[in-house]
């Protein structure tokens, strides 16, 4: 009887965790899209940009992917409002970004407008929430600049 029932019970688990596929926060990368690339895009949705200036040996970088970035509300935010986009800062073109925008503390997160102008930065490790806190006092410091 126990062991029809662990069956049971996995059995339905593995089943709704097929069906129930969480949301991810998508990003483009900069070994995949040029910057340009990005602003383009960014352009044709009207969303901002997010960028997420991060190195590999950055351990606060990879707690912001693993408890922030892969919140299912913080995914459904930023993929509704946002084009993210992801910038080793030790990959050859990463550098050049990171010099241009003055990045030297890991993790930065800089914000744009469609167009590319820079919004608001930030710096550190953010929960969920104080992360979508910031994404709309930034989207209003936007709409207070047009």
């Amino acid at each position: 009887m126990r062991t029809s029932f662990l069956f049971l019970f996995f059995l339905g688990k593995s089943i709704l965790g097929f069906a129930q596929e969480p949301t991810q926060m998508h990003f483009y990368k900069i070994q995949d899209q040029s910057f340009e690339a990005v602003k383009a895009i960014a352009q044709k949705e009207n969303k901002m940009i997010f960028m997420d200036v991060y190195t590999v040996w950055c351990g606060p970088c990879k707690l912001m992917d693993k408890n922030t970035f892969s919140d299912p509300k913080v995914a459904e935010k930023f993929n509704a409002e946002f084009v993210s986009y992801k910038v080793n800062a030790e990959d050859l073109a990463g550098r050049a970004l990171a010099q241009e925008y003055k990045v030297y503390a890991y993790p930065t997160y800089l914000f744009f407008s469609p167009e590319g102008a820079l919004i608001n930065r930030l710096e550190g490790v953010f929960p969920p929430k104080n992360l979508m806190e910031e994404a709309d006092y930034t989207k209003g410091l936007l709409a207070k600049s047009k």
